[in-house]
């Protein structure tokens, strides 16, 4: 039997305890043995507008493409992700300039969740948690 949980974080937690102390927080909620698989649903408009415009919902003040990626990276160090879902990029929302930037910032975010980060691929194994 598998039991579904589900989690939201405010972006106010990010901005008072910091990225790794919330994503820290929500596996031990979801995932507190660190042993069950993770489908992870990121919604591209948590992303703050200067940086993805293409989205039916822009949030000013969201957070940054780097922060965005370091929840990527976290998630990905678990060895635990077995889906990854990304939701409300609009490629008929901005010029076409927004949305190639768009779509680039949201290619190195999902990357991130898989490994990438601007220096290339770390692969790593449960070991080295």
């Amino acid at each position: 039997m598998h039991i579904c949980k589900t989690l939201f974080a405010k972006i106010s937690y990010f901005f008072r305890l910091g990225i790794a102390e919330v994503v820290a927080r929500a596996l031990d909620a979801i995932n507190p043995s660190g042993k069950n698989p993770l489908h992870v649903s990121f919604d591209v408009d948590s992303v703050d507008d200067a940086s993805i415009v293409s989205t039916g919902t822009p949030v000013i003040g969201g957070l940054t493409v780097r922060e965005a990626m370091t929840i990527g990276r976290i998630l990905d160090q678990t060895s635990q992700m077995v889906a990854l879902d990304v939701v409300e990029f609009n490629p008929k929302l901005g010029t076409p300039e927004e949305v190639s930037r768009s779509a680039k910032y949201i290619t190195d975010i999902v990357l991130s969740f898989f490994g990438k980060s601007r220096a290339g691929y770390f692969h790593h194994s449960k070991e080295q948690k």
